[in-house]
């Protein structure tokens, strides 16, 4: 077999399995947030006299964010195109540990704390600002 058509083969599959993964991470996650956006609507709207609605917005700016981390449809880019630090990057770096029993152990270390990184930065970008700014303004 023609080693560059094995190649596109085994390029195929991995781009294959790699939109499947993102397709059920996004999956996962609105099944997760359609109850959780329903509760923060309706407290939103308890609370509605004595403040603007602020976790409704928090939910929507983490459902913005998190489309744009797992990039689901990256294959469509061009090649030539900057990669993005997301969903696709860290299963590159899971396949990575897979592959190299050896380094195995300090990959997973490193990995571990390239996620931890990653939470921390998107606990902070749903933090909403102590000033309010980021709120629609009032008609």
């Amino acid at each position: 077999m023609n080693t560059e058509l094995k190649q596109s083969r085994i390029g195929l599959v991995r781009a294959v399995a790699l939109l499947v993964v993102k397709l059920l991470i996004g999956a996962g996650r609105d099944l997760v947030l359609t109850p959780v956006v329903l509760a923060a609507a309706a407290l939103d709207f308890i609370l509605l006299k004595s403040q603007p609605p602020r976790f409704f917005r928090k939910l929507l700016r983490f459902g913005q964010w998190s489309d744009e981390y797992i990039d689901t449809w990256s294959y469509g880019r061009e090649p030539h195109e900057a990669p993005r630090e997301n969903v696709e990057a860290l299963l590159a770096r899971v396949e990575d540990v897979v592959r190299d029993p050896k380094q195995g152990t300090r990959h997973a270390r490193v990995l571990k704390r390239w996620a931890e990184r990653q939470m921390v930065r998107a606990r902070q970008k749903i933090t909403p600002s102590s000033t309010g700014k980021d709120l629609d303004p009032q008609p």
